[in-house]
């Protein structure tokens, strides 16, 4: 299937996988990415449990109803993303926070408990193929070997250490109304972290990304699998903080999920799984060493630098994007 996101192979990290993720980065901040390492079982099991899940009622899931920690259940319309919408996202999601030990640190329900174990475990595998596009992106940048070089951004991702890294995972209901192509089903939006992966199921579109040059949005496909052992394609983008820490070198694309109109008269639902991947809540956003940031000096961090204003930790950016897209008071 054709695509306009370009899609690279990561199996091998090489400089020229690098800077092909740069450039893409550097326009639409979209790309996919395959060679990922995830194999389709992997995949197809989180599916599975995640249709287990949303599959029971309202009020049984309504009992891991999500907290200020961002952890838990978001029932029809709780989120409104667009904020100028001031409507809620005809959508449900699940969050998982970090795991310790290969625990959650936060309560489960039956359907995710007996499967701990294989989600922690993909969102581990999550958050090292994001090490591994930090990286790539690092060198790309010629972030100063003497200050931490191709592990400057990866080394303030510690799997360690607190952060705001979640693993979600998506519902969207059919559409049942003749005018279904048209809803909206999550608001235009950017997303907070470093980067996002998304991973989509084929006949289950709706992914929509602006493009900076036209205005436009463009349609997202969920591209085949290259063959029966490995997931399809991954859908990388850039989120606002990374965006923040390069002066905007790297671009925060908004997006949206709209269901193409075949898949309204098919009554499909649609799945999804999405990584944000964040810093250690303690990272400070400060300009990064690199030449390619450093002489954008008016714009993002290298501002924020310059004007002596307080440099914001990556858990206070977090805190104040939350709060605009639950309506919690700071």
């Amino acid at each position: 299937m054709d695509t306009v996101l370009p899609v690279i192979d990561i199996s091998n990290p090489t400089v020229e996988a690098g800077q092909k993720l740069y450039e893409a980065a550097a326009s639409l901040g979209f790309v996919f990415i395959e060679g990922s390492g995830f194999t389709s079982d992997e995949v197809n099991q989180v599916f599975a449990v995640s249709k287990e899940f949303f599959s029971q009622s309202y009020d049984e899931k309504q009992k891991f109803a999500i907290s200020k920690a961002n952890r838990g259940y978001s029932c029809m319309n709780r989120e409104v993303l667009d904020t100028a919408r001031n409507q809620g996202d005809p959508k449900e999601a699940f969050n998982f926070g970090q795991f310790k030990d290969d625990k959650a640190m936060q309560q489960l329900p039956q359907a995710f408990s007996n499967f701990e174990q294989g989600i922690a475990d993909f969102q581990k595998k999550c958050h090292m193929t994001c090490h591994k596009l930090l990286d790539l992106l690092a060198v790309a940048l010629q972030v100063d070997p003497a200050q931490g070089g191709d592990e400057w951004f990866s080394s303030r991702h510690d799997w360690e250490k607190v952060s705001g890294s979640i693993l979600r995972l998506l519902y969207y209901p059919a559409v049942s109304n003749s005018d279904g192509e048209n809803e909206i089903r999550a608001g235009a939006h950017t997303d907070y972290g470093s980067m996002t992966l998304l991973f989509q199921r084929e006949g289950q579109e709706g992914l929509e990304v602006l493009s900076p040059a036209t205005n436009d949005w463009i349609a997202i496909p969920a591209l085949p699998a290259k063959d029966s052992k490995s997931c399809p394609p991954i859908v990388v983008n850039i989120a606002d903080q990374l965006s923040f820490w390069s002066a905007g070198v790297l671009k925060s694309a908004v997006h949206r999920v709209r269901f193409p109109l075949q898949q309204v008269r098919l009554g499909v639902d649609r799945y999804s799984m999405a990584y944000f991947c964040h810093p250690a809540d303690d990272t400070l956003l400060e300009p990064v060493p690199s030449p390619i940031i450093q002489s954008l000096e008016s714009e993002g961090a290298n501002a924020a630098a310059k004007s002596g204003d307080k440099v914001l930790t990556a858990g206070e950016h977090l805190i104040r994007r939350l709060a605009a897209t639950y309506s919690w008071k700071q």
